[in-house]
């Protein structure tokens, strides 16, 4: 049994959850408060092995009491639930203060049997992730803010990299995964980053926002058509996939597309979409990066990638939140590197300069 907080300022969001939860038969909810200063009072009693937590409540937040709560006891996995876009926006600021994940709010009274069964199933598997190795981590530390240009048009036409493109794909713990490794690739990176992160709607356009803030590139969803520049970062929209279509008189040899198949593998955005598109298109080329997420998602893709010449490089287990999509990427020998997170950027500017 999962022993759970609940924190939420509704008595009925809270009740509702309860219901659900224990009615899964896998969860013991064993607190159930209405604002962050009493989850952080009984997280220190309770020692709940799971957060459920709201955005706005009185006498404090759910940001304020995420960090402390990461400071005591980092090992508590904290989900952060919302309600509207505008609370999307400000959930980002709780990745940055430890959460693992933030989530849509569910409508209980609207849901079916099947899609209960899946919102307790993905609460199951939070539950196993590797936060503790996280949360020392320095990627958890204040974001740098962007406080410069994206590359100049000089600087693009004088960058000189066999590579043109990096593709980039994440699932659950992958926003700051991504954040940290645009931080790390810096204002200066020659090539441009296609990111597929796994998302749902309400979350898409507050990411790539909140990316575009606390990263030195020029971040926005997707286009279709788009010619991808050096210095921007481009985000798969929300239930559509990204891929890449050949643009012979782009400099980069191809464009951008939106593509309305159905979902790959339950998931659209997929990356395996973004992945497999781009590998004959790009060859040795492009690069590739498969970070944090549960599932095999992106290892289809990471061996297209290696097949049409080019070159991928995995998380490592310790530094995953939920190591799935880099461990089926290895087993199936599509990873040329290992590393972790914090090693990525670095190894990824020496060798594209």
């Amino acid at each position: 049994m999962i022993r759970t907080l609940i924190v939420d300022d509704s008595g009925i969001v809270r009740a509702m959850l309860k219901h659900v939860m224990e009615s899964d038969g896998n969860f013991e909810v064993v607190g159930s408060v209405a604002n962050g200063q009493s989850a952080v009072e009984q997280n220190k009693a309770l020692s709940p092995e799971l957060i459920i937590m709201d955005l706005n409540m009185p006498v404090m937040d759910g940001i304020e009491a995420t960090r402390i709560i990461m400071q005591e006891n980092a090992r508590t996995p904290v989900i952060v639930a919302f309600t509207t876009e505008d609370e999307a926006k400000i959930g980002y600021k709780c990745l940055e203060a430890g959460a693992v994940e933030i989530i849509k709010k569910p409508n209980i009274a609207s849901m079916t049997l099947a899609e209960l069964e899946a919102f307790c199933e993905r609460l199951k598997l939070i539950t196993k992730v590797n936060h503790a190795k996280i949360r020392q981590s320095r990627f958890f530390h204040k974001p740098i803010p962007r406080n410069t240009e994206p590359p100049s048009k000089e600087h693009r036409l004088q960058a000189k990299s066999k590579y043109k493109i990096l593709v980039v794909g994440a699932s659950t713990g992958g926003p700051i995964a991504i954040q940290t490794l645009l931080q790390d690739l810096g204002k200066d990176f020659p090539i441009p980053v296609l990111i597929t992160q796994h998302i749902d709607l309400m979350f898409d356009r507050q990411f790539a926002s909140w990316l575009d803030s606390t990263t030195e590139f020029s971040v926005s969803l997707a286009e279709d058509g788009t010619v991808p520049e050096p210095g921007h970062a481009y985000i798969a929209p929300a239930e559509t996939h990204l891929v890449v279509s050949e643009k012979s008189n782009s400099p980069c040899n191809c464009c951008l597309t939106i593509d309305n198949d159905p979902p790959l593998h339950f998931l659209k955005p997929a990356v395996d979409k973004l992945f497999c598109s781009a590998a004959p298109v790009l060859k040795d080329k492009l690069l590739g990066v498969l970070l944090t997420g549960m599932g095999k998602d992106g290892a289809e893709g990471c061996k297209a990638i290696i097949d049409n010449g080019g070159k991928t490089i995995c998380q490592n287990q310790d530094s995953c939140v939920i190591f799935g999509m880099p461990r089926a990427a290895i087993e199936m020998n599509a990873a040329s590197h290992v590393l972790p997170l914090e090693e990525i950027g670095s190894f990824i500017n020496s060798i594209i300069q």
